[in-house]
């Protein structure tokens, strides 16, 4: 190990790199653009079915970013609806339970032997989570990316039934206008097997970033299906 640092240089090599931080010399990158690259990252690589523990350590870095920013500036976070449909139990429960697998990807253990239970599935919110506060903090210009893997989301779950319940009445009527909607556009999408939909989630993937999936407007049509505030599901876009 000791003959690699000496042939890499690593001495003089990171006095360098410190040198030239201090002086400036690199590009400077903002807290919400690192959250913003590492999510959109997260979500290409979900779509090609890339590594699902890659997938979920990008989602999560982002997530952190972006809730406790939705936090410190007085705004609705993901984390509040779980609140509120958990009341039983604490909020440090509720993260334990939430960073579970992200703490196991991201620190040490005590073996490297240790293993915990992990699917592709346990992304699906987690990459939901990140992208409702990064909509939440950049709406209604968040990355393309956040808005093809929102829609992918609405158009392949199905909400949950005692949530509904539960829920505001307006809020819940206008998640069942969404879920009508939707399902007239794609249907069978939500009865399709994870392979398909996640074939569907990369046309719109594409889609959004080519700028055909979605539009900014105060005006809407009457076919056009509401994202989030000012931001609309395109009423021609028919996915390729």
């Amino acid at each position: 190990m000791a003959a690699v640092g000496v042939f890499l240089g690593v001495g003089e090599r990171h006095l360098t790199i410190s040198t030239a931080l201090t002086m400036g010399e690199f590009p400077t990158i903002t807290k919400l653009e690192a959250a913003n690259r590492q999510l959109c990252a997260a979500i290409r690589l979900f779509f090609a079915d890339g590594d699902a523990v890659a997938v979920h350590t990008l989602a999560c870095a982002a997530r952190e970013i972006y809730e406790k920013h939705c936090r410190t500036t007085g705004r609705g976070r993901m984390f509040d609806f779980v609140q509120s449909g958990n009341s039983g139990h604490a909020e440090r429960d509720l993260w334990n339970i939430l960073n579970a697998a992200r703490n196991f990807f991201k620190h040490e253990g005590t073996s490297l032997s240790e293993s915990i239970e992990f699917e592709d599935s346990m992304n699906d919110f987690v990459l939901l989570t990140a992208c409702t506060d990064c909509a939440t903090l950049c709406s209604p210009h968040q990355p393309p990316e956040v808005q093809a893997y929102s829609l992918w989301y609405l158009g392949v779950e199905t909400p949950d039934d005692q949530a509904m319940a539960e829920a505001d009445p307006a809020e819940a009527n206008a998640a069942r206008a969404i879920q009508q909607q939707i399902d007239q556009r794609f249907p069978g999408l939500r009865a399709a097997s994870r392979a398909e939909k996640k074939r569907f989630g990369a046309r719109l993937l594409d889609d959004a970033v080519a700028g055909r999936l979605v539009e900014h407007c105060d005006g809407p049509e009457p076919s056009d299906v509401e994202l989030s505030s000012n931001l609309y599901l395109e009423a021609t876009y028919n996915p390729r």
